[in-house]
Parts: structure tokens; C-alpha cells; sequence
């Protein structure tokens, strides 16, 4: 699906060059914010381009960027004939095959309704539970921050006195807290820190740390509340989210095979070998 998603925006911006090429008259009559020679890039172009969900990482000026030296590009291959070879229109028809067809793979994805139940994903982790094993080992663990010693102080305090959710809701609406993540389940390799890493890896089960300065203007205090060694899968309620994005995966492949293998059945396709 990722691979899907990097297409889709290629795509998006592929078609809207093509649709620039078409409409020059109209353009220069229409607002435009950036142009190559006699070729126009108006703003209602770039917002249908901005409001694609799948455009999300990049910003106005990195689109317009790209814009302008793909037409560059474009306008200078046009001048050296790059655009009557035949490799470049056997290119264009292929292109044209892939784009509808994946389109229109995903347009049956989108349109396509999945009833995803709590007692769906708990079958499917339970019956693919070697799948959900850990590549690494991880800790699951509690953690907050403050900008203010004091108040990540009188955080950890509190926890002792009492238990980490009571503190959490003590300081809920607190203006220090910068971070603040409950049940986090992270890889060894993920904790970029090594004195955070070294800290967890010395720490007990449900037992907190002292306050940590290993962020500028940051302080921390963590809880472990479980750790798992490499080859452990962990209990559903941990990796519910992994498991749902597995299940979707599935679900999907499944969606596309069956489209596939009714189209087969319902077109003369022939293969001579």
C-alpha cells in the first residue's frame, strides 16, 4: 500500500502537467502563480494538486518547484525531439496502462466497505500469531516530559505516592507537560537516548526512574511496565493497531485477487506460448 500511496501522488502530479499542456489559452487569462515560457501554472491547478490527501509531505513551494523543472525538462526534450522517438511513445502507452490501472485499483479499495470488528482482529492475531513475534526486544513503558524541573519533580513524586495514572490526571491540564505517551511500546532501537535506553534496561517492572535531562530544556521520567525479549509476541491489546494494519493489508489483497479473477472469467484472454 505504500508503494500504492508514492504512485498516487506521481500520479496526481503527472496529470497535472498534462492537463497545463492543454489549457495555455485559458490560463493566461486565469490567475496564474508560476509559468515556464508560454506554459502556466494557475492556482486553482496547485490547490486541486494541495488537496490531495497523498500530497500531505509536500509543502506549496516544494509542488512548484517540481512543477517548473519538470517543464523545463519537458519543454527542452520537446525541442530535441525526444518527444516523436518511438521509445517515448511506447513509454506513454504503458504509462497510460499502469496509471488507469492502478487507479482504478485504488478507486475499488476506496469504494470497497470493510466491517473491521474488535473480535475480527483478535481471530486474526490469534491465528497469526508467529507473524506478530518481536524482531527485537522492546519495552513497554509509561513516559512524560516537562520544560520545568520542578514540575517533573513533583510528577515523579506524585507517582510513588500513588500510581502513574492518578499523576497523569493530577497534571492533565499542566502547561510544562511537553510529551506525554502511556503504554509505549518501543524497540531497543528506537530509543535514540543511551541514557534513556540504559535507564530502562536498569529498571524493574512498574518502577520509575529518577528525572532525566537528556533533551535540552526537557525533562523526563519514565516507567517500565513490561519488557519483552526478542521472539516474544506481545498480548493483543499492545500491538492492536499492527494488527489491524496486517488484517487491512490482507483484507485488501484479497478484495484486488477476487476483482482480478472476475475479470479473467468474464473476458476472452488468450495465451499462446
Amino acid at each position: 500500500m505504500k508503494l500504492l500511496n508514492k504512485y498516487a501522488i506521481y500520479i496526481v502530479i503527472i496529470i497535472s502537467l498534462f492537463l497545463s499542456f492543454d489549457c495555455n489559452n485559458k490560463k493566461e487569462q486565469e490567475k496564474y502563480i508560476a509559468k515556464v515560457n508560454n506554459v502556466y501554472l494557475t492556482e486553482s491547478e496547485l490547490k486541486s494538486i494541495l488537496d490531495s490527501n497523498n500530497l500531505q509531505n509536500l509543502t506549496k513551494n516544494e509542488i512548484i518547484r517540481y512543477w517548473v523543472t519538470d517543464e523545463l525538462l519537458y519543454q527542452e526534450a520537446v525541442k530535441k525531439g525526444i518527444t516523436k522517438q518511438i521509445y517515448y511513445k511506447q513509454l506513454i502507452k504503458n504509462s497510460k496502462r499502469k496509471i488507469s490501472g492502478s487507479l482504478l485499483i485504488k478507486e475499488i479499495l476506496t469504494s470497497g466497505k470493510l466491517n473491521i470488528t474488535e473480535n475480527k482482529l483478535e481471530n486474526f492475531y490469534f491465528k497469526h500469531k508467529d507473524d506478530f513475534k518481536l524482531f527485537n526486544n522492546a519495552t513497554l513503558l509509561n513516559r512524560i516530559s516537562f520544560n520545568e524541573e520542578d514540575k517533573a519533580i513533583l510528577f515523579r513524586n506524585t507517582v510513588i505516592k500513588s500510581d502513574w495514572d492518578n499523576a497523569v490526571r493530577v497534571f492533565r491540564n499542566d502547561s510544562t507537560v511537553v510529551n506525554n505517551k502511556t503504554g509505549l511500546l518501543l524497540y531497543d532501537y528506537q530509543i535514540q537516548s543511551k541514557l534513556l535506553l540504559r535507564v530502562i534496561k536498569g529498571l524493574n517492572k512498574n518502577e520509575v526512574s529518577l528525572v532525566l535531562h537528556y533533551i535540552a530544556n526537557t525533562y523526563t521520567v519514565v516507567q517500565v511496565k513490561e519488557k519483552f525479549r526478542k521472539g516474544i509476541t506481545p498480548p493483543f491489546p499492545l500491538i492492536k493497531d499492527k494488527v489491524r494494519e496486517m488484517y487491512l493489508a490482507q483484507e485488501q489483497q484479497f478484495i484486488i485477487k477476487n476483482y482480478l479473477d472476475n475479470l479473467r472469467s468474464n473476458n476472452d484472454i488468450e495465451i499462446i506460448n
